[in-house]
């Protein structure tokens, strides 16, 4: 049968066993592992399958951890309570130590950690210092506070995105903040910041996007680096659920929320955050978090038979069609959307074993063009494979993006998908993939 590789997109979904019953809080991707953490218990869990099946992993202490980030090949996991309130690890989260107070991690309660730019930023609902920041992956850590513009609010969720640094509080007069000097110092925004319950902010594609678990609007973005928001509400699509978590991942921003009208307790959009749409999740799913890594949607629960989701969409679809060998090539859009780190689809199906492929952007010129490699490599023996890559900041004008293989007979395969790139690194068109065989 041929095989048509797609990408979750989080319209259907699935649970999965975790690998023991506890009140899951945080999962997150790095490095092809899966690792969530839990509010109670001595282990967190991990997966190397995609999310399909799990396996125990002893914390560092058996604290009621809240969140798990990864980067630079680092896991990072904060807590709230515990003698020493951060654990992490550089073996792909098989084994944690501990990392507390004599490393400069204060006894505050830490709720989110996450890293950017080769810094780790976390922050905390109490404290003298309710920021905290490492520049040596997380092995010791110095406080930001008071001084450095960090408001005594009950800070939830912080994430990093295009040389910006953003929090979001349940409390407090101005409940988001910014940093623009990796964490150093900070900044109050409230401009569109409605008064709620923020728990969980991201970043993509030039906006920034937070949900809240009350509120009128539970929903905010920001497409000018967090300085300013817009609410997003019912009329936007947004049901008035519990929402605990929101990320993004193959262009779509996917919220999954613990409580709230049946069968709406996750919801996705496809513009940046300014309408939503809500997908049936059996029920009322006690979901705490969502992530995306690698073609595959995971959230985690907090209670329940089976408490972990993943979207199955990221299956490939197959027919019993044999179809014709060839490449296949796909700039994920859409017409709008920032062209930077845009993922692009590529991949091979049947074609002729230890060949080579190709995949390159090159901008359309009168002159000598210049080629950029996306992705290049040696086909397997299957003579089958998929991937993914991303577009690099491009200049307004227009590319060809070209995948280039070769066909078990000898000709070389050629996949040429025109883009054009507007005035601010938006596409303005995507073109359908012209196929060459020479």
């Amino acid at each position: 049968a041929q095989t048509t590789p797609a990408w979750a997109d989080g319209t259907s979904w699935s649970f999965v066993a975790a690998a023991e019953n506890s009140p899951w809080k945080s999962v997150a991707y790095g490095n092809g592992v899966w690792v969530a953490v839990s509010q109670g218990g001595a282990n967190l869990m991990r997966s190397t399958d995609g999310g399909v099946s799990w396996d125990a992993v002893a914390a560092a202490e058996a604290n009621p951890w809240m969140s798990v980030a990864y980067g630079n090949g680092v896991w990072i996991a904060v807590s709230p309570g515990g003698a020493n309130r951060l654990m992490r690890s550089i073996d792909d989260g098989v084994t944690w130590t501990s990392v507390g107070v004599a490393d400069g991690v204060e006894a505050n309660e830490w709720f989110s950690a996450a890293y950017g730019n080769g810094v780790w930023v976390a922050v905390s609902s109490d404290g003298a210092d309710r920021v905290m920041r490492s520049t040596d992956d997380g092995v010791t850590w110095t406080s930001v506070g008071v001084a450095d513009g960090v408001e005594a609010n009950e800070w939830q969720s912080v994430a990093y995105g295009n040389d910006v640094w953003v929090a979001v509080s349940r409390s407090g007069a101005n409940r988001a903040m910014r940093s623009a000097d990796n964490g150093l110092t900070w900044t109050s925004t409230s401009v569109g910041v409605e008064l709620t319950t923020w728990l969980s902010v991201g970043y993509a594609d030039g906006v920034w996007v937070a949900v809240a678990d009350s509120g009128v609007d539970q929903v905010m973005r920001s497409v000018n680096a967090g300085v300013n928001w817009t609410p997003v509400g019912a009329a936007d699509g947004v049901e008035a659920s519990s929402w605990k978590s929101v990320a993004h991942g193959n262009g779509v921003w996917v919220a999954v929320a613990g409580g709230g009208v049946a069968n709406q307790q996750i919801m996705r959009s496809t513009d940046g955050g300014v309408s939503w749409g809500t997908v049936a999740a059996a029920g009322f799913p006690t979901l705490r978090s969502v992530a995306y890594g690698n073609g595959v949607w995971v959230a985690v629960l907090a209670g329940g038979a089976k408490q972990v989701m993943r979207s199955v969409d990221a299956t490939a679809s197959a027919s019993t069609d044999p179809g014709v060998p060839g490449i296949f090539l796909t700039v994920a859009g859409p017409v709008g959307r920032s062209a930077s780190e845009a993922p692009i689809y590529y991949g091979a199906d049947r074609v002729a074993v230890t060949s080579t492929y190709l995949l390159t952007v090159t901008r359309v010129s009168n002159i000598t063009p210049t080629i950029t490699t996306l992705a290049e490599g040696t086909i397997d023996a299957d003579g089958s494979f998929s991937s993914m890559t991303r577009l690099p900041a491009l200049t307004p004008g227009v590319y060809n993006v070209q995948m280039v293989g070769t066909h078990v007979n000898g000709s070389t395969l050629q996949l040429t998908s025109q883009v054009t790139i507007g005035g601010v690194g938006e596409f303005t068109s995507i073109g359908a993939n012209i196929p060459v065989i020479k």
